[in-house]
């Protein structure tokens, strides 16, 4: 939008500068970005280009315990997708880090990856469908079950959750 104030035109000074910190200062205050906000960025765009069914949370109350922390004890969450139901319980461990015991449903042997802001964890499901990682570092993570034995670049559908905070 063109101004007919020849003001307007002029370069910005030192007053405008002035005013724009005061509404950044304003603004970091009022709504202030969430500390692991680039984490999570970089993380959800690594994800972007993976051909994945993503699972959903099977209950509205669980989306609420995405965000809790604190001094939880044991939480279970449940995914659903098309094609899969994932099940995992998240225990602290006394050293920071979390422990995650999992199942898939229907029972069956898959490559599971957590990936988490620090590094990419992988173990594999047993004929039950169970696994587990025995030391999670807190912070964002997402599920990738893949089929086993597909590994990073084979082909078929894996199955991804939503970004959880550990």
């Amino acid at each position: 939008m063109k101004s007919s104030d020849p003001e307007s035109r002029e370069p910005m000074d030192d007053l405008d500068f002035a005013i724009l910190d005061h509404i950044r200062e304003f603004f970091g205050q009022a709504d202030p970005m969430p500390a692991d906000l680039t984490g999570r960025i970089t993380f959800s765009l690594a994800m972007r280009d993976l051909e994945v069914e993503v699972a959903r949370l099977a209950a509205e109350e669980d989306r609420q315990m995405l965000a809790v922390r604190g001094p939880e004890q044991s939480r279970t969450i449940t995914f659903d997708s098309d094609s899969l139901t994932i099940m995992i319980r998240i225990d602290p461990n006394r050293d920071g880090t979390v422990r995650i015991d999992g199942w898939l449903a229907p029972s069956q042997r898959r490559e599971i990856e957590m990936q988490t802001t620090a590094d990419t964890l992988r173990v594999s499901s047993d004929e039950q469908g169970r696994f587990a990682f025995a030391s999670v570092p807190r912070g964002t993570a997402r599920l990738a079950v893949r089929a086993a034995g597909q590994g990073q670049g084979g082909s078929g559908r894996s199955v991804v959750t939503p970004a959880l905070i550990l």
